[in-house]
């Protein structure tokens, strides 16, 4: 099943809140290593649109492409910047108070994570590819998720619960309940504006 097939199926299960009638969609351009499986993709998809829905906001994904003013997500093997003696499941760049429209995720540290969590995951040598697959799309998902948030708020801050809490445990990565990962009204409100914002100006550029 192609990529495309796949998010519309997401969409189809779960209808997106009224807000996102007026909430233009955000385009954004995958790149992944071959590591990266279509059941871990569509996972990570499914996990940051379902977070993402309680604003209004939903996503058209597209891999393996370069699109004008497009928001870029690459999913690679670098370990990333660590802060705080953490190490990242995802970062944006942030220059000048205003983020880079390129989100990087670490598949090599969301492995390893995997790997460490035994107490919330099980040893993970002993799941199927599809079972590890399935907790890796989770946490990356989750991540990803977090980091559009830092995008779209415009900030590099952590809060000490909700989207952008700063350091996570591996239960709120890889457990099925994803409410740790829940915004505000304002935060919601924030979101969508930024996002109508930026389509409109997209569109006077062209």
């Amino acid at each position: 099943m192609s990529i495309a097939a796949l998010v519309a199926a997401a969409l189809a299960v779960a209808p997106a809140a009224p807000a996102a009638l007026s909430t233009p969609p955000v385009v954004v351009d995958l790149a992944t290593i071959p590591e990266v499986s279509q059941t871990l993709l569509s996972t990570a998809i499914s996990e940051t649109q379902t977070i993402f829905r309680a604003a209004g906001v939903s996503f058209i994904w597209r891999r393996n492409q370069r699109s004008f003013g497009a928001l870029r997500v690459v999913i690679g093997s670098e370990t990333g910047p660590a802060t705080d003696g953490t190490t990242p499941l995802g970062w944006v760049l942030f220059e000048n108070g205003e983020p880079s429209r390129e989100i990087h995720l670490s598949f090599e540290n969301a492995y390893r994570f995997m790997e460490l969590s035994r107490e919330v995951v099980g040893i993970a040598s002993n799941k199927t590819l599809v079972e590890r697959d399935i907790l890796l799309g989770r946490a990356l998902g989750r991540a990803l998720a977090h980091e559009l948030g830092h995008y779209l708020l415009k900030t590099k801050e952590h809060t000490k619960k909700g989207l952008l809490k700063g350091s996570r445990t591996a239960q709120e990565f890889f457990s099925p309940d994803r409410s740790s990962f829940s915004m505000d009204l304002a935060e919601r409100q924030l979101i969508a504006a930024r996002v109508r914002r930026e389509f409109n100006l997209a569109r006077r550029a062209n």
